[in-house]
């Protein structure tokens, strides 16, 4: 919606007309819900117990990139419950152990640069292919990322396009592959995916999602991966106070260092990384012989340091 807020006259990201958060809004302001912007409407809601009954839940998701052979069996034999894999590896079938598969398009700056040769980014197959993978891999538990193109410095200067033009084309992608998702009967939670390199670009692309419909319940941030822990806070968390609770927020690519900032955790429903393996060789250990279960070891040892730190961290931002 691009009509003007009624109460501080911002414009875009107003919320659709809901029976209940209409009723509430207007008893109390006598504003209806879609007249108001989504900060305006979740500053002057009577009783967020009430109408967001999901913001009682505490719960924080954190997924577990598997991308290598070695990912993959470490996660496999932690029976990990909640794992994230790019459609566009070798390894980007289940696992087995998941309740949860994060199916993540691939949608990196290197997808793009190794089809250089394109005038525009291109993926190296169609989004009825994506559409008809996500159908085959997933269940209704489980949720798939909206193909994307990322605003990063790499892919701006290789097909020498602005911000806007890729948020552009980010939305196009979105609106395409929801309709197909639709025709397909795909069951899995679709997650659209916000770009901008700025706070004021990434809002300025959730008005464009909204606008044409592919704004999702679910929303991931991108073009992060690579930033500073503290430009991530600073993203993160104005995402998060534009959009409406009823939006859950994704990080993709969010360290352990990022979630140590303030709000970060509180901002976030869920998150991935990729970084729980290091691929580099454990020394603090003794060495392994050649044995595949031990061999896996150092690798393990990763993970459950990583699992203990990220643990430390969730409860520590509880407190």
């Amino acid at each position: 919606m691009n009509e003007e807020c009624q109460r501080c006259g911002r414009k875009g990201m107003g919320i659709k007309g809901c029976a209940s958060h209409r009723g509430a809004t207007e008893v109390y302001h006598g504003y209806r819900a879609g007249q108001l912007c989504r900060r305006c409407h979740a500053d002057i809601l009577p009783d967020p117990e009430l109408l967001y009954p999901q913001l009682l839940d505490d719960g924080f998701e954190f997924f577990y990139a598997a991308a290598s052979g070695t990912s993959r069996k470490i996660l496999s034999m932690v029976e990990e419950s909640n794992v994230l894999v790019s459609y566009l590896t070798r390894n980007n079938t289940r696992l087995g152990s998941e309740e949860v598969h994060f199916v993540d398009c691939g949608g990196n700056p290197g997808t793009f640069l190794s089809q250089s040769q394109s005038d525009t980014p291109t993926y190296p197959d169609s989004h009825q292919d994506y559409v008809e993978y996500v159908a085959e891999q997933t269940t209704a538990a489980d949720r798939w990322a909206l193909r994307d193109y990322p605003v990063t410095d790499s892919v701006r200067s290789e097909f020498d396009m602005t911000v806007k033009e890729l948020q552009h084309l980010t939305t196009g992608a979105h609106r395409n592959l929801l309709n197909r998702a639709e025709e397909a009967g795909v069951k899995s939670t679709p997650v659209s995916v916000v770009q901008g390199e700025t706070i004021r670009d990434y809002l300025s692309h959730l008005d464009q999602l909204e606008a044409a419909g592919a704004l999702t319940d679910t929303v991931a941030i991108g073009s992060i991966a690579m930033r500073s822990p503290e430009v991530k806070q600073e993203i993160i968390c104005g995402i998060r106070e534009a959009l409406s609770p009823v939006h859950s927020i994704h990080g993709f690519g969010v360290s352990l260092q990022t979630l140590k900032k303030d709000g970060v955790v509180a901002a976030l429903d869920s998150a991935d990384s990729g970084g729980w393996l290091s691929q580099r060789r454990n020394t603090d250990h003794p060495a392994w012989d050649d044995d595949a279960a031990q061999g896996l070891r150092p690798s393990l040892y990763e993970y459950l340091e990583y699992s203990k730190s990220l643990g430390e961290i969730l409860t520590a931002s509880h407190r």
